[in-house]
This record gives structure tokens, sequence and C-alpha cells, in this order.
């Protein structure tokens, strides 16, 4: 399915490796594999705007923002994220500008 692909990989840590998701679907897929235990308001949050981009309800760079913020609060992001859209259509900062 086009457009779920993400412009850049979210890397996310577990106990063996580092993986890269790149996708709404693969966000999905490591979501689903959350312990249950572990479960709550941002997993939940991340997991509607993952199926809201799936419908169409919902842009694949706003469930990839959902996803990082479920990842950075769970512990598992791991790096800080570059979102590819940050910065576009913003005006510069004062300090941006200069004097």
């Amino acid at each position: 399915m086009t457009g779920l692909a993400f412009l850049a990989p979210v890397q996310v840590k577990t106990t063996n490796a580092i993986h890269d998701i790149n996708s709404v679907r693969e966000a999905l897929v490591f979501l689903n594999q959350w312990p249950k235990v572990r479960r709550g308001p941002v997993y939940s949050c991340a997991v509607r705007s993952c199926n809201a981009a799936i419908a169409g309800q919902m842009t694949t760079e706003q469930a990839r923002q959902a996803f990082v913020s479920f990842a950075r609060i769970a512990g598992v992001l791991a790096k800080s994220d570059f979102s590819p859209l940050a910065g576009v259509d913003q005006k510069p900062s004062v300090s941006e500008r200069g004097p």
C-alpha cells in the first residue's frame, strides 16, 4: 500500500538490537508485540494513529510522530528522532534572522 512508508525510519532498541521502523505497518507490528502489562495511553494513541493512517484518516507523518512519542516515552527510541518535515514552512526565530 502506497503512502504508508515513513520518509525517515524510526530507530527503536530492544534488548537484542536496534531496529529501523520504516512504515506505519512496521510500527503496528512493533506495537502489537509490546508487552500487555506495559501498554498505556501513549501506546493506545500510537496504535489508533497508525490505524487511522491506514484508513486514510491521518497522514503517515502524523502516525510516525505518534509512534516516535510512544518510543520516546517507553524508553526505546534509539536516538534523537529527526522528522523529515521538521522546520518546513516555519519562520526563522529572531536569533536565526540575525540583528
